[in-house]
Formats: C-alpha cells, structure tokens, sequence
C-alpha cells in the first residue's frame, strides 16, 4: 500500500514547519508560567529545561520536527485516512514521545521512576506537552486533509476508528501482555549488562546530568524501577497498537518498529543543538553515557517483538486451515 501522500518532501516541510510554530507559542506560554513559580519549585525544569525559546532552542526543534516526520511518514495512511487519526497522531507525539520517552525527565515515566522532580513539575509538562499535540495534532490533518495532496486521485477520509477499536479486548489483552513481557525482560538483561560494562557508577557520582538522580542504592528502587516498568511497557503497547498493523505487513517491519521506537522515545528528546563547543562536549559525554545501551535495548526489542508476532501469526493460520 503506498502512502496518500507520496511527496515525502512536501511533507517533511509542513510536519516539520508547523512543528516548530506550535512549539514556539508553548514554549512561550510554558516559560513564563515556570518563571512566576518559587525557584524552590522548579528545579527539575531549570535543570532539564524542557521548553526553549532561544536560536538553539528552536534550531533543536526542527531537528526534531523532521526526525518525527521521518519516522511517522510510513504510517500516513493510518494517520491522515482515518476519521480518528488525531488520535493516533497524539499517542504518537504525546503518548510515546513524552510520557513513553527514555529520557528520564519532566513528564516522562522515566523521569518520575528515577529522578527527584515534583508532582508539579511533572504535571506542567504533561499538561503542556498535551495542548501541545493537540494542537498540532488539529491543525496539522486539516492542512493535510485540505491539501491538494491528500486528496488527489479520489483519496478520501475513510469513515472508520483506528485498529485498536476494531480487535476484541480479549486480542488486545493478550498483545499487550506479549509487548509487556518483552519489555521487561530486554530492558532488565540489557540494564544489568551495561550497568556492569559501562562505568555507570562513576557516571551517576559525577556527571551533572545525574544531579537530580534519585538514590540508586536505595532498597526500594528495585521495586520501583519494576513496577514502574511494566506500567510503562502496558502504556506504550497500547499507544503503539493503532500502528501494528502497518509495520507487521511489512517484510522488514522490525525496522518501521524500531524507527518508530528509537525516533520517538530517543532522538525526539536527547536531540540539543549546543551553542558552545564546550556545551557539545559535555552533551556528547552525556549521551554516550547510555546512549548505547538505548540503541541496543530497542533494536533488539524491535526484532524479536516483530519475529514474535509474524511465528505466532503463522502458527494461527495453519491452525485455522488444519480445522
């Protein structure tokens, strides 16, 4: 199935365009409520400082605008087509690349599981991030739906809900168990390897990235890290359904899945542009500290998620012919 829009290009450019004008007015909106918080009440966001409005700030978000365009445009069919593709674009935008983020901080899981940021300052980038998606969300399938481009060759909305509404809750259940119980396992093994191979210590007692760290000595963090990842896995199972049917068509649709996972959870939030040389050493320093234990986690999860599923569904269909 090729996609309705086979501009790549064109939309690229309008993804990513708007992407960074709806940011601009939140980020605007964002700091300025931050600034009339007590200093003791943010420190979480001046640390991490989700929101930017400066020349690398904005230069950051059009990297990041395209990289999320790169990745959703082999779902553009699913997303545009679709009555209820806002929603499918909002899990995408809000779901995994916010809450479903592997970078621990201000509004991701991630970040309530492992650092000291408050309730607060966690609920001001969810809320946000949430006006954010929707908005663009909104406004970006009415540009493309009212497109010359979305509608050429008689292409039409299809009347229907995403995938997810339309598989029995006894699939769905079973699917998210399935995602849920790879999760897990891929993150915990790969976890405890680079924990041992990558100098994770040293880096947690003396990279200022990890300043806001919670005690990982703690005897409860165990549990938390556990609990915390299985309500993750179950979340961003269900905001990758709509998305299944798509990349489990495909012949190599580990990598659709994986570039759906790496550019969402990853790249949409480690991306900085620095403004120094010395800031582009340190973020390089950062990043390679688990960068690569990231990149690894998701590939193999991707893979073996994929294989998973196509030997079950072949299981299943020589069942069906056999009775």
């Amino acid at each position: 199935m090729r996609p309705v829009n086979s501009n790549i290009f064109g939309f690229l450019g309008r993804f990513t365009l708007l992407h960074v004008i709806v940011y601009t007015v939140m980020a605007t909106i964002f700091l300025n409520i931050q600034r009339l918080l007590p200093v003791a009440k943010r420190t979480a966001l001046d640390f991490f400082q989700p929101y930017q409005f400066d020349v690398t700030g904005i230069i950051t978000q059009i990297i990041i605008g395209a990289v999320m365009a790169l990745v959703l445009y082999p779902f553009y069919d699913i997303i545009v087509k679709k009555e209820r593709g806002w929603l499918i674009l909002l899990a995408a935008l809000w779901g995994i690349a916010l809450l479903g983020s592997l970078e621990p901080k201000p509004g991701s899981i991630e970040g309530m599981i492992y650092t000291e940021t408050t309730l607060l300052e966690h609920f001001l980038v969810i809320a946000t991030g949430a006006i954010q998606s929707v908005l663009f969300s909104w406004l970006f399938l009415h540009w493309e739906r009212g497109s010359a481009s979305a509608t050429e060759k008689g292409d039409s909305i299809i009347k229907d809900v995403p995938d997810i509404e339309n598989s029995t809750s006894k699939n769905i259940r079973s699917y998210v168990g399935r995602y849920t119980l790879l999760h897990m396992i891929i993150y915990l093994i790969v976890g405890m390897v680079f924990y041992q191979v990558s100098g994770y210590e040293e880096a947690l007692d003396t990279m200022e990235y990890f300043e806001l760290w919670r005690d990982m000595e703690n005897m409860t963090m165990p549990f938390v890290v556990l609990l915390g990842q299985i309500v993750r896995g179950g979340i961003l199972a269900l905001l990758l359904y709509p998305f299944y049917n798509t990349y489990m068509e495909k012949r190599h649709g580990w990598l659709l899945l994986f570039g759906l996972l790496f550019g969402l959870k990853v790249l949409a939030t480690v991306i900085v542009v620095p403004s120094t040389l010395l800031e582009f050493a340190q973020a390089l320093g950062e990043s390679m500290a688990g960068l690569p234990e990231i990149l690894v986690q998701t590939l193999v999860f991707a893979w073996l998620f994929f294989f998973w599923e196509k030997r079950r569904a072949k299981k299943a269909l020589k069942e069906s012919v056999s009775s």
